[in-house]
């Protein structure tokens, strides 16, 4: 464990509870408001409308924020208060002892598209259960940090901690515009905190997230020649057919690897039905453990890629198979570091009278990009919930009070070395 995390039990100030507890309703209207915002990740105008309300929330509290602008997916919004002052303008002097700044990360995108029916936030009484288009991955995320932060601000304990929140557009699809700044400021910090979504498990117990596999997305275009289906069609040549055929042993590497998936996702090709398909496009998802699976996977997906199937009377290829997009995000592995963020995260979570487990997940967050960059990071911070990416996706309302109260402890904690 780093020096710095070693620090003394600070309790979670009466003050702070009370302001938590009274924000409750306030946390269900902002949950509600957000999950009515579609933020698909292509859909920019509607990820920078909820940017620029966090950003607002952000800015009151006295954060400074910046904007990464990628032009195709919303803005990234980078939010830092404390810690630059840590260095002496005068290089004679020893820099003051400030401890590193609390890295915490969230995700303004989702997976839900305009296109699909609108869908409200629906709250059942009974359960607490509220279902809507990302309520919990991750705009439950988004509410727990936002109120826990505003609770500490005023009741004047943000002042002189070193912190660092990045609100990302793009993770949804991998983080491929993000993903170096996440780095970078991870790099710079001592811990991260992901809020993507934890869940509820049989013994009652809420769960968080210490491994994660990682990911590898390729985008496939395949080119060919156009001809008439019925005058001429072997004038064509066919980029559907050139990468239909790929689509079962691309998929079935997965059978050789244990712990990992390969899936053809998105496969699209063609302009009409009478029509030899000139361009066909698919994209292929891949999870793996560790990077000697990411790699083997990835050079026997080259070999089927090149392998052609539409040829000539001669044999040679008549289709051009490319990877045009690579999104890659390493697999997120415990180590010492993460260990003892860990034990702090669980303490304090006892201390609240919270049960929380860790787990392993199949999915990938941007934690591995901390993770990655030498910061030991704790995901699945977020509300409870499940049904991530379906129609009946829900959180658990209460636990947006929980996890707040839980957020507010460890900002102190982590940060006890403030002044």
């Amino acid at each position: 464990m780093r020096r710095h995390l070693a620090m003394p039990v600070l309790e979670l100030p009466h003050a702070v509870e009370l302001r938590l507890a009274a924000a409750r309703a306030a946390m269900e209207l902002d949950l509600a408001c957000w999950v009515d915002m579609n933020t698909h990740t292509p859909n920019k105008a509607g990820v920078d409308e909820l940017g620029t309300l966090l950003s607002e929330r952000l800015e009151a509290m006295g954060f400074r924020v910046a904007e990464l602008v990628g032009g195709v997916t919303g803005r990234t919004l980078i939010a830092r208060m404390g810690y630059e002052e840590r260095f002496s303008e005068d290089a004679s002097e020893p820099a003051p002892e400030v401890p590193k700044p609390l890295l915490l990360i969230g995700h303004m995108d989702s997976v839900f598209a305009p296109t699909e029916p609108a869908a409200s936030l629906q709250v059942d009484a009974t359960t607490r259960r509220a279902r809507g288009p990302a309520a919990a991955d991750m705009k439950g995320g988004l509410v727990i940090m936002i109120h826990a932060l505003e609770a500490l601000h005023r009741e004047g304990l943000l002042e002189g901690r070193s912190l660092r929140v990045i609100l990302n557009s793009d993770e949804e699809t991998g983080s491929a515009s993000s993903g170096e700044i996440i780095g970078a400021e991870a790099a710079e910090c001592a811990a991260a905190l992901v809020f993507e979504a934890g869940r509820p498990r049989p013994d009652g117990a809420t769960s968080i997230v210490t491994q994660r596999k990682g990911l590898l997305r390729l985008r496939v275009r395949a080119r060919g020649r156009s001809a008439h289906a019925g005058v001429d069609p072997s004038a064509g040549a066919s980029a559907v057919r050139e990468l239909a055929v790929k689509v079962k042993p691309i998929e079935e590497l997965a059978r050789d690897h244990e712990g990992v998936s390969v899936l053809v996702g998105r496969f699209s090709g063609g302009t009409a039905a009478n029509v030899v398909p000139a361009e066909a496009h698919m994209d292929i998802d891949v999870r793996f453990e560790d990077d000697d699976q990411r790699q083997e996977l990835e050079d026997a997906i080259q070999g089927l890629l090149v392998r052609s199937e539409v040829r000539d009377a001669e044999g040679r290829p008549r289709v051009a198979t490319t990877i045009t997009e690579r999104v890659f995000r390493p697999a997120m592995q415990p180590d010492e570091a993460s260990a003892a963020l860990l034990a702090e995260v669980l303490r304090a979570g006892a201390d609240l009278g919270l049960h929380i487990e860790p787990e392993a997940r199949g999915g990938s967050s941007d934690a591995a990009l901390a993770m990655a960059a030498g910061c030991p990071a704790i995901c699945g911070l977020g509300a409870v919930g499940d049904g991530f990416h379906t129609p009946e996706e829900w959180a658990d309302l209460d636990s947006l009070f929980a996890r707040a109260r839980l957020l507010a402890l460890l900002v102190l904690r982590l940060q006890a070395g403030a002044p």
